[in-house]
Parts: C-alpha cells; sequence; structure tokens
C-alpha cells in the first residue's frame, strides 16, 4: 500500500478526486486530506433530513453528497480525512477493521488511546473521533472516514442537526454520538503539524509516498462541476419523501418524489390556503434555489418569498 498526501482547495473536487481515483487506482492507497467547511451527507441518505440547511446557507457551508454510504459527516480544516483504496475478494468484501487498524495504531503512537467501536468507529473514552463509511464495487473498496483533531465544533453541532420540519423517507438515517476533538485531549500543535505528525506513524508502518500517478484533472474538474455542484445528485439523489412543517400561522406539506419533484403541496396562510404558491411550485423541484426563483418570478414580495423558504426548507 502506498501513502498520498493530496488535499484540493474545495470540498467538490475532493469529492471528485474520491470518485475517480476509485475507478482508476491501480496501486492499493490510503489518502489523507483536508477539505474546506462543509455538510457531506452519505449515498443513501435524505440530505435535507441530515442537516440545517438555512444555518449551513448562513454560514456558507456547502452541503453534499458523497459515493459511500454512511452518516453525514462534518468537514473543516480542523479535520483530517482519511481514504483507503483497496482491490477485495468476497471473503474481505465488507473488512472496516483491515484499514481502520492502521489508522488506530497511528494515532494509539501518538499518545491517544483511541478504540474502535462495534459500528467501527473510531472512540477516545466516551467521544466519537472518527467515523467511517464504505463504497464497494467491482472487486474494488473505498474506505474513508475522518478524524476530529480541532474542528469548529459549535458549527458541526449547528450544521447536521434539523430543528424544524417532518422529514419521512426510508433514507439511512445516521447515528449520533458524543464528539470531541483530540487536540482536547492531547496537544500537538496546529492541524497541520498533527497532520505531518500522523503521516510520519503511518510512514513507520511500512508506507512508502505514492508520487509517480497521472491525475486527469480535467476528468475531475468536470466531476466535480457537473456532478458534485449540482442540486440534482447533492438534492435530487434523495429517496422519495414526504415534508411537514409549520411556522407561526403558516403550514406546509409537500410530497417529493426522487430527483426533487414537488408531485403534491399543500400551504396555508393565515388559515387560507395560498393556492397561487400551491400552484407556482407544484411539479417544480424542492431545491432551495430553483424554490427561490420560482417564488421571485412569481411577483411576491420579498418578505414573503423569506417566509415561504423558511417554511420549505
Amino acid at each position: 500500500m502506498r501513502l498520498l498526501d493530496l488535499s484540493y482547495p474545495s470540498a467538490e473536487e475532493n469529492l471528485a478526486f474520491e470518485d475517480w481515483y476509485f475507478q482508476h487506482f491501480k496501486e492499493e492507497t490510503l489518502r489523507i486530506w483536508v477539505s474546506p467547511t462543509s455538510v457531506i451527507s452519505g449515498k443513501h441518505q435524505n440530505v435535507l433530513a441530515e442537516c440545517n440547511l438555512h444555518a449551513c446557507r448562513t454560514l456558507k457551508i456547502p452541503v453534499l453528497r458523497r459515493i459511500s454510504g454512511g452518516g453525514t459527516v462534518y468537514h473543516d480544516h480542523g479535520n483530517i480525512n482519511f481514504s483507503f483504496f483497496r482491490f477485495v475478494d468476497r471473503i474481505k468484501m465488507i473488512d472496516y477493521d483491515r484499514s481502520l487498524i492502521l489508522i488506530q495504531e497511528a494515532l494509539q503512537q501518538l499518545g491517544f488511546p483511541v478504540s474502535m467501536s462495534e459500528r467501527h468507529d473510531l472512540f477516545l473514552n466516551e467521544n466519537k473521533i472518527s467515523g467511517n463509511a464504505q463504497h464497494l464495487r467491482s472487486g474494488r473498496v473505498l474506505h474513508h472516514g475522518t478524524i476530529l483533531y480541532d474542528a469548529n465544533l459549535d458549527h458541526l453541532r449547528v450544521a447536521i442537526k434539523r430543528t424544524s420540519g417532518t422529514l419521512v423517507d426510508k433514507g439511512v438515517k445516521s447515528v449520533r454520538s458524543p464528539i470531541a476533538n483530540l487536540r482536547g485531549f492531547r496537544d500537538l500543535g496546529s492541524t497541520i503539524v498533527f497532520k505531518k505528525k500522523l503521516i510520519q506513524e503511518i510512514q513507520h508502518l511500512g508506507l512508502n509516498d505514492l508520487t509517480d500517478f497521472p491525475v486527469a484533472s480535467d476528468k475531475i474538474a468536470t466531476l466535480s462541476n457537473e456532478k458534485y455542484r449540482q442540486d440534482e445528485w447533492n438534492f435530487g439523489y434523495s429517496p422519495p419523501y414526504e415534508f411537514s412543517n409549520q411556522s407561526g400561522d403558516a403550514s406546509c406539506r409537500l410530497s417529493v418524489a426522487r430527483g426533487g419533484e414537488i408531485q403534491s403541496i399543500e400551504v396555508i396562510n393565515n388559515k387560507e390556503r395560498d393556492q397561487n404558491v400551491e400552484k407556482v411550485l407544484l411539479e417544480k423541484r424542492h431545491f432551495y434555489d430553483e424554490v427561490k426563483t420560482e417564488l421571485d418570478l412569481s411577483g411576491m414580495k420579498t418578505e414573503s418569498v423569506k417566509l415561504y423558504l423558511d417554511l420549505l426548507f
């Protein structure tokens, strides 16, 4: 196995690289990387159910979907990510321990007595410091996870906790646990310093650097723009769902198909049906920017647009 220290400047590019490299790697690889602030949901989740979209938009945190399953995670420059790209056979198709034990050993060598849970996450005492997920296809596995070292836990807690509305769907639900930063247990310096020391420990475990592989920059740019920056993937891939919400005298009920199309909608404001809004949004997609555009084009006043956006998301 080779070691790859490679990060991109945007969350979308980092996810696009994972996607591309998974299809093309020729040597088993462990990638260590850092991504800007972002919320990343699992492939089979309802993204709206897993995040506080209003808080994320206020904080300018992109909400994205990855190709692996599992639950929603938070990335920022205080969080280190690791990704194992491996070949598998039928016997070792689902084998988290095979990869994760290397990360566990490296952290233990750095003075963090982390343990592995039954769900294949890493804990320090009672706090989760690493969540993990896998993607399997055609004899290949991508196993990636997070390491909370000095993440903004206030932003994390706000960004991945929905506080209003009810969503009913068959998407995979995140399992929440108490969390903590490793730096609060043992301060090894900045996240950059910690990442360097982590890489050194991994090298001591026998991994050599991977420096001589071609990166298809054009393919990664295309994936970033045409997939990971698109609502069709990030929100539209969610399973069908029912959404209801209430705010003051206003309430709504929506039925949304996979792909995001609003198949039925009921909006009540001041005890009366708002059939104008219903007509405007029926058969449109339940994407924030698309709904806002439709409401703006309808001639609605700015304060009313804001009221309905708060209600509908």
